[in-house]
């Protein structure tokens, strides 16, 4: 195989030489064609340098217009600690009013002279925007949880009235309803039968419950850890408030101690003509 290559190569030789020698002309021909082309190969590589070479100062040139001769000036940076001290110095002052609210349960009494808080649970009401009321609940004149109802019709609409001021006794509601059961399956075992506020004019089956607006609810009375007072009034960690609330309720209802609850409209200092005892 390497014979017959090297006899070709031999033969191509031969036949130029024949041919060059046999036409002088065509040798110059090809050389000049052959400086054509080198020339014209080297034309095109000057052509891309300079073309790069105009791009990248061009480059160069728009960035350094881009670079303002002023230097900027350094813009003040906020302190990152101040919205933290300034939320937690709100959740100190919600804190300090819900003390002066206990204090005043515990320490004050009506114009017919009942002490406020003489009851086992307390809710003040504090806002009624038309649609939802919020509260507060107290356990033995202590902050608790948030409450939500719905909002006051001086003519009662049902399903969407909450239930009058005043003071009721709370019991299990020992009929095994089809919402029983529901809680039975998602609570478990803690769970027994409905906490129900009895003995309310015009209004019945009202329980203290789960839920986070007044969609939740019709006319009972929710409960959570959190609450949103926002456009839209809501709770928040509803499911961990109600069941610390069951368990501590249902305790006291087996052991057999009344459990009463007091409940106080959004005028209720005004109207109570607080004074110490």
């Amino acid at each position: 195989m390497k014979n017959i290559a090297a006899l070709l190569v031999i033969a191509f030789l031969a036949v130029m030489v024949l041919v060059f020698v046999t036409n002088p002309d065509l040798l110059s021909k090809i050389w000049l064609y052959l400086i054509g082309f080198i020339g014209y190969v080297v034309v095109l590589i000057e052509k891309g340098y300079k073309s790069l070479s105009s791009a990248f100062t061009f480059s160069k040139e728009k960035t350094k217009e881009a670079i303002p001769s002023d230097p900027i000036k350094p813009v003040a940076v906020l302190n990152p600690i101040s919205p933290v001290v300034e939320k937690n110095s709100e959740i100190s002052q919600l804190e300090q009013k819900i003390k002066d609210l206990e204090f005043r349960l515990e320490n004050s009494k009506s114009d017919t002279g009942t002490a406020l808080g003489s009851c086992t649970l307390t809710i003040l009401r504090y806002l009624d925007d038309g649609e939802t009321t919020l509260g507060l609940i107290f356990l033995r004149n202590k902050f608790f949880a948030y409450t939500l109802e719905d909002t006051y019709n001086e003519v009662k609409v049902a399903k969407k009235t909450r239930i009058p001021a005043g003071v009721f006794p709370i019991d299990f509601y020992r009929i095994e309803t089809d919402l029983t059961k529901k809680y039975r399956r998602i609570y478990g075992d803690w769970f027994d039968y409905h906490l129900e506020i009895k003995d309310i004019p015009n209004f019945q089956n009202v329980y203290i419950h789960v839920g986070n607006t007044h969609e939740n609810t019709d006319g009972c009375i929710l409960i959570a850890d959190g609450v949103s007072a926002g456009t839209s009034k809501s709770l928040q960690y509803s499911r961990n408030a109600y069941e610390r609330f069951y368990k501590t309720i249902s305790a006291l209802l087996k052991s057999n101690e009344p459990v009463t609850i007091q409940i106080l409209n959004e005028d209720w200092f005004e109207r109570s003509k607080l004074s110490p005892i």
